[in-house]
């Protein structure tokens, strides 16, 4: 394999890496939901109600995807 390849197929995979060391860490799934309480500006609430109903995914998917992507490109 070209070195390049390698190096995409392990950065394709990083997550699930991470996700393996988080479970061997602590012994809990990773990808399990907890739910928390948090609060929001009435406007970011009205625009992730928006984003929600256009995208047909859930709130609470629509701001994990937010926060990995955050944290991936800080």
């Amino acid at each position: 394999m070209l070195s390049r390849e390698i190096k995409r197929i392990m950065e394709d995979n990083e997550k699930y890496a991470k996700m393996l060391e988080e479970y061997d860490r602590t012994g809990k799934f990773p990808l399990e939901k907890v739910r928390r309480s948090f609060t929001l500006k009435r406007m970011s609430l009205r625009k992730l109600k928006e984003m929600s109903k256009e995208t047909g995914k859930s709130m609470s998917d629509i701001i994990d995807d937010l926060v990995d992507s955050e944290i991936k490109h800080g």
